[in-house]
Order: C-alpha cells, then sequence, then structure tokens
C-alpha cells in the first residue's frame, strides 16, 4: 500500500447525480434516500455474482470472482458464518478483478472464542457496528487477526451484551430488534445510496455503484451498522423511553379532521427538519489518501475530521462510498441544525 499521493473532495462529490427521495422514519432512525438514474453495472457485491468466501488462516479472507464484472467488498465486510467456524471482517474496502481470486490478510477475527477456518462458500454478509469502523479502518495495515477483540468486547459492554471481543454475542442478543431495522427500512425505486440519520444527527453517507449493488448490500447496513447504533442511542436511556430529537409534537386537536391534518403539517416539518440536518454537510471537505491502485480504480481512505470510510474511484467518478461519521464528530453532535437541503 502507499499513501503518497492525496487529494480533497466535498461530500456534495460522493451524492453527484442523485436526488433525495422521501424520508423515512422509525424510532431513532431516519434514512434519506439517494436516488439516480445513473447505475453502473460494472461492478458486483459479495452476494453478486456466486462469489466464493474463505478464509485460509486467521485474519485472511479470500475471495474468488467468477463474474466477468468487478468485485467490490464492502468497507469493513463481515461474514458470520452456521459452521463451527470463527466469523471474520475486512479492515477496509476489497477490489477483486473479474474472474480473479484476491486475499486479504489484514481480515479480522470477530468470535474470540471459536476456532475453525470459514469454508468456501457462499455466507451472509454484514457490516461492522458502526462504533466498530473507525477503530478498523485505523488499523487496515495490521495484521493481527485478534486485533479488533477489545474494541468489540467494549461495544458490547456499552448495549449490555457479554463483555468479551466477540460479535456474535450482540448479534445473538439483539436479533429481533435488527431485523426489525431491516424489515421497517425498505430500498425505493432507483435507490443507490441513503444518508442515515440517528437521534437527529448524520450518521453515515453510503453510495453504490448501482441499483442491483445497493439493494444487495442495504440490509448489511440498516441492521448491523447502523441498526446497532440506534440500539446504543436507546440504551443510553437507561431503559427509560425518550422522544427521538427528530420528532415534532403534536398541537392538541378536536376533530379526526384536524389530527389527520396535524398529523400531515408534523410529517411535513420532520421532512424538511431533516433535510435541512443535511443540508450543511454538502461542503464538508474530505481528504482522500489513496491506499492502492487496482482493475483501474483508486481505492482511497477519508482523513477528515468528521467522516471516516473509504471511497472506489474510476477516474474522476465515484462509483462506491460509505462514510461513517468519526466517533468524536458524533459525540459533538455536529450536524443537527441547518439551512434547507438540495442535491
Amino acid at each position: 500500500m502507499f499513501r503518497k499521493n492525496s487529494t480533497t473532495i466535498r461530500v456534495g462529490d460522493v451524492l453527484h447525480g442523485c436526488t433525495p427521495g422521501r424520508i423515512q422514519s422509525v424510532g431513532y432512525m431516519q434514512v434519506v434516500p439517494l436516488v439516480s438514474d445513473l447505475t453502473d453495472d460494472r461492478f458486483v457485491s459479495p452476494l453478486e455474482g456466486e462469489t466464493e468466501i474463505r478464509t485460509t488462516d486467521y485474519g485472511t479472507l479470500a475471495f474468488r470472482n467468477p463474474s466477468d464484472r468487478v468485485l467490490i467488498v464492502p468497507c469493513n465486510a463481515g461474514f458470520v458464518v452456521k459452521q463451527a467456524a470463527q466469523d471474520h471482517a475486512m479492515s477496509h474496502t476489497g477490489v477483486v478483478g473479474a474472474s480473479k481470486e484476491r486475499r486479504f490478510d489484514s481480515a479480522m477475527c470477530v468470535q474470540q472464542s471459536q476456532g475453525g477456518l470459514i469454508a468456501k462458500g457462499a455466507h451472509r454478509l454484514l457490516i461492522l457496528p458502526h462504533a466498530l469502523r473507525e477503530s478498523a479502518l485505523a488499523n487496515r495495515d495490521e495484521k493481527e487477526y485478534s486485533k479488533l477483540w477489545n474494541d468489540i468486547a467494549a461495544f458490547n459492554r456499552s448495549v449490555g451484551a457479554p463483555a468479551r471481543g466477540d460479535l456474535v454475542a450482540f448479534l445473538k442478543q439483539f436479533a429481533r430488534e435488527l431485523d426489525q431495522f431491516v424489515a421497517e427500512f425498505e430500498c425505493v425505486p432507483n435507490q443507490i445510496g441513503a444518508v442515515v440519520l440517528v437521534d437527529d444527527q448524520i450518521v453515515g453517507v453510503e453510495r453504490a455503484p448501482s441499483h442491483a449493488y445497493w439493494r444487495s448490500v442495504w440490509p448489511a447496513l440498516i441492521r448491523e451498522c447502523y441498526g446497532s447504533l440506534a440500539i446504543q442511542v436507546a440504551k443510553s436511556n437507561n431503559g427509560e423511553a425518550r422522544v427521538p430529537a427528530s420528532r415534532m409534537p403534536l398541537p392538541e386537536v378536536d376533530t379526526l379532521a384536524d389530527l389527520a391534518a396535524a398529523i400531515a403539517n408534523v410529517a411535513a416539518e420532520e421532512d424538511e427538519r431533516t433535510k435541512a440536518t443535511v443540508r450543511e454537510l454538502l461542503d464538508a471537505r474530505l481528504r482522500l489518501v489513496r491506499d492502492e491502485t487496482t482493475c483501474g480504480l483508486r481505492v482511497e481512505t477519508v482523513e477528515s475530521e468528521r467522516f471516516g470510510g473509504q471511497v472506489v474511484r474510476d477516474g474522476q467518478r465515484i462509483v462506491y462510498a460509505s462514510l461513517p461519521v468519526t466517533n468524536g464528530s458524533l459525540a459533538e453532535g455536529r450536524w443537527r441544525a441547518a439551512e434547507p437541503f438540495s442535491i
């Protein structure tokens, strides 16, 4: 890997060619779908194209891409298997050429007490919980399969799961809640990405190369990555119910007609409030540091006070981006109010 070259872009560049869809709100989470007629079908996700996934050693994930398209393994993708094997996750984004196989030896075990290698096959995709992604990416050059265990233990402790380096302990304890996020937030036609908010704060920006790619990875993003953050927010209230910051109060009404009108008005106000929250981030600057060039694509890591994650670019065109906000930015509550939103 090399990092001699860097460049700067705006978050708005990541959203180029997109328009915002109707906002979806459930509990503490909100999603602004990013819709576009632009779709680049030169790329597949690990759930497309009959990709074969396995571990060749602890800390090494191997992908065989039999398709005639380039495989982009999402940033911090993980794989939980039913067999007796140590579940693994990627520290970073992976690119595998058409009809090629590639091994990544900086992957991480995410199930401390379980031994065994993952057998070759198709496996369920997850994206690491938001709380773990910054550390995983920061240690992407470290070849140590246990490097995320302490972070996983701390994350588990924060939500009341067994405080050990076993992500599966969290996944099992909160399976019902995580499944609900997948059921409640649906993809819309021509969706290619999303801006995700939790408790009225932007927590991530995601963009895929195509509609098909997006549909395949969205359940993993909303379930484990951002759903886990919504669970953390709920747990931070010590079990006490609290109205999400994004919710507007209903006025007093006397009739059903007045109630219907009030609900419509509040929904419109919440929609505009969320759009306003998003507006400010469009001009945020992202410093991109090149990690590698492969298959004609540049894989670049975001070094920013506000955002982390990675982007994949074909020339100047961004074909993939996963930008979770940094933990420091999340603690500050940076993006909670701004001007009207437009893309």
